[in-house]
């Protein structure tokens, strides 16, 4: 089972590697369109930690999946969108639904009021994941846009994050004296 925590700002270069190994249909799905290396590494460059959490799934320490959850306290006061990606090999194993509810709790816990995701059309995995967290969904141009309207925080959700977030760092330092164990074994 992977480590599901926050992103780092310093592990910046294993998000930018995520997305690089997905392959082509997935980033399309990612992106709502076709996506180079070129974009993908601007992209990486282009985020603002301010104002973006970043959610993954670390296998044997190597980042798999990750949600971006972006807002802007300027132009959406409390309104924020994200966007997920799954690479092949842990697709359909409830991965992109425990990024989805982690996020809507920090998103919660911000204060943000609405979040906003946009998938294409045949993603039915997504428009799979957008009802079952109570996502309000439009179809236009082919692509579905999904709104979840969150509840103000409260103490029960403070509480969820700072255990998610303890449980994310307690299970990163064991995964990692596994991992050397393992290496130890081998050799």
């Amino acid at each position: 089972m992977p480590v599901i925590r926050k992103i780092l700002p310093t592990e910046l270069p294993l998000y930018r590697a995520h997305l690089l190994r997905l392959d082509r249909a997935d980033r399309y799905a990612r992106f709502a369109g076709t996506v180079s290396d070129e974009s993908l590494e601007r992209h990486c460059a282009a985020i603002d930690w301010g104002r973006t959490t970043l959610i993954g799934a670390f296998l044997n320490g190597e980042l798999r999946a990750a949600l971006e959850l972006c807002g802007d306290r300027i132009l959406w006061p409390d309104e924020a969108e994200f966007g997920v990606s799954v690479e092949k090999e842990l697709q359909g194993r409830g991965i992109g639904s425990t990024l989805i509810r982690r996020a809507l709790t920090v998103a919660r816990n911000r204060s943000i009021g609405r979040v906003h995701m946009l998938c294409l059309a045949e993603n039915v995995r997504m428009r799979a994941l957008a009802r079952r967290f109570g996502g309000s969904i439009a179809m236009e141009y082919g692509e579905i846009t999904a709104r979840f309207d969150l509840p103000s925080p409260n103490q029960f959700s403070f509480a969820l994050e700072a255990l998610e977030d303890g449980s994310g760092a307690v299970n990163s330092i064991l995964a990692s004296f596994s991992s050397n164990q393992d290496r130890r074994a081998a050799a």
